[in-house]
């Protein structure tokens, strides 16, 4: 069960434990209603069930980091203010990567089979939602404590935290080349978009739309 850091350890080695604790907890819970005997409560096709049982505790970990972490809200990116001045920037820079991601998967002779709806409304709400709140958010708030150096990046100020998050956040979505090429531009499009506007609204509305967009593309 993660704690907010405890002053007789060092500050570091306390958020690290926090970091460790809370990815551990999202993997167990979101793999609970799998590891379980019978069906699903929810969900044919994915797994309604484990990803918000997995988001119900990591907003648990937020909360008692924001009441006894001294980490508010925030930090974390659970805020509906956006930096001043980022979200034309953010926009265009979303739209760009959308369409050109578009673009380059539409050239493939590759096509999926034909989505069910299930599919669309699960695209269309889990993944950022739950993906987000944990990864760019809870995570990276604890790690940016760890790894207080940032480099600017476009007027977002990314650091060892925001990579260490991304490369967990790939390897989540399996170890392989194609992995890799599929996810990596989509996850460091989401980093550079919490850091420059502050806040998750942004990262969530676009990663679902980048999972929509891939199935779009192959009606």
């Amino acid at each position: 069960m993660p704690r907010p850091p405890d002053a007789a350890k060092s500050p570091v080695q306390a958020w690290l434990i926090v970091f460790v604790a809370t990815l551990l907890l999202f993997l167990g819970l979101r793999a609970l209603p799998m590891l379980l005997a019978g069906e699903r409560t929810l969900g044919e096709r994915w797994n309604w069930s484990g990803e918000l049982l997995a988001l119900a505790g990591v907003l648990w970990v937020a909360s008692m980091l924001a009441r006894r972490g001294g980490m508010p809200w925030r930090e974390m990116g659970f805020t509906w203010a956006q930096r001043t001045g980022s979200v034309r920037a953010a926009l265009w820079v979303s739209a760009a990567a959308l369409l050109l991601n578009a673009g380059v998967s539409s050239l493939g002779r590759f096509r999926l089979a034909p989505v069910p709806l299930e599919t669309w409304l699960y695209q269309a709400t889990l993944p950022g939602l739950v993906e987000e709140a944990v990864f760019r958010g809870v995570l990276l708030a604890v790690l940016d404590r760890v790894f207080s150096a940032r480099a600017n990046l476009a007027s977002a100020p990314i650091g060892w935290g925001g990579l260490i998050v991304t490369l967990a956040f790939v390897a989540l979505h399996g170890l392989s080349v194609g992995a890799l090429v599929g996810v990596l531009p989509a996850a460091l499009l989401y980093l550079w978009l919490r850091a420059r506007t502050g806040s998750l609204l942004l990262p969530v509305v676009v990663h679902n739309a980048w999972n929509l967009s891939v199935h779009a593309v192959h009606l």
